[in-house]
This record gives structure tokens, sequence and C-alpha cells, in this order.
């Protein structure tokens, strides 16, 4: 049985959920074994004004491997190549964590998410990491700590449709003046 470890808001608890019928009883101890887990799939996503785009990268990256870990670009590091985000790092990171399709959300500090890579490697001990990123990056940040341990880079291709820009272009479009 495969569960997500969530964090309770009015006590900052780490949490389980276990289905009622699961045989499991109140007082039970519960093993959480990652030495089961033989591929951690790692995305990284902005999820401002989340769009089908964004879901149809993350399903794919949970199709990849045991554990699928999205990191969620800081503000801070957002405005270090675009525009800041319209959502906070806190919205953006409660909507990415409701998905099903993503086991554990974390904090990216930098747009490289090398930092990130390398806790998940100490934490997971001698697992493959898969780095995914839409095909749209010609260079994927991360690549290189990858590479040096033998992890896989996957690139699906980019739903340019329902990209944030294309969005916001519509939406002026539609409603009124001009995005340059």
């Amino acid at each position: 049985m495969k569960k997500v470890v969530w964090q309770n808001k009015s006590n900052g608890q780490l949490c389980v959920t276990i289905p009622k019928n699961s045989g499991f009883r109140m007082g039970d101890v519960v093993d959480v074994e990652k030495q089961k887990v033989k591929t951690v799939v790692y995305s990284s996503v902005t999820a401002d004004l989340f769009h089908y785009g964004h879901l149809r990268i993350l399903q794919k990256a949970n199709e990849l491997g045991d554990f699928h870990i999205c990191g969620v670009v800081t503000d801070s590091a957002i405005k270090a190549y675009k525009e800041a985000p319209i959502a906070s790092l806190k919205e953006r990171m409660a909507i990415v964590s409701s998905l099903r399709c993503v086991d554990m959300v974390i904090k990216q500090d930098n747009l490289n998410p090398t930092e990130n890579l390398k806790r998940i490697h100490r934490e997971f001990g001698k697992v493959k990491i898969i780095l995914v990123y839409g095909s749209n990056w010609k260079k994927a940040p991360g690549k290189e700590y990858i590479d040096k341990i033998n992890g896989e880079v996957v690139q699906p291709e980019f739903y340019e449709k329902l990209s944030t820009e294309n969005i916001i272009k519509k939406i002026f479009k539609r409603y009124g003046g001009d995005k340059k």
C-alpha cells in the first residue's frame, strides 16, 4: 500500500491516511519502508495559474517510477527568470500536494533543482532518480548531477496549447488590453 505523508495543518504533525477497512487499528505500528522504492521521479513546477499542461507533465512523471516528488519553485527563484507569480508559494504548494499523481511536494529554492536532487539521493540511497522537464527546455537544470549519479532525464512533449503564457495572451485578447 503506497501512502503519502501529509502535514496536519492544525498541529503541524506529519500523517498518513489509511482506509478504514485496511485491517489496521488505532495504535498499530505502521512500517514505512523507503527501501522498497527503486525509482524516484523528480519534477519541478512553478504551478502558477495551474492548468492542464502542468497536470499532464506531473501525471507523466508519476508513471515513470515508484515515488514522485515535485519541487515547487519559490517566488524569489521565479523572479530571477520571469515575472513574479500571481499565487503565493503556499497556495501553489497546496494545489500540487492535492494531486493524486504527486507523492511528495517540496520547496525548490533555485531554478536548478540540484540541491533537492542531492537531498533525495542521500535520503533514498541507491535508488535510480529520474528528472522530468518538458520538451520546451533545451537544457534541463540538474542534468549534470543526474548524469553524475547515473540517473535519467525524461522530457515529455510540452503541451503548448495551455502554457501559462498562452493562457495570459488569450485572456488579454478576449478581454482587452495588449500583452507584450
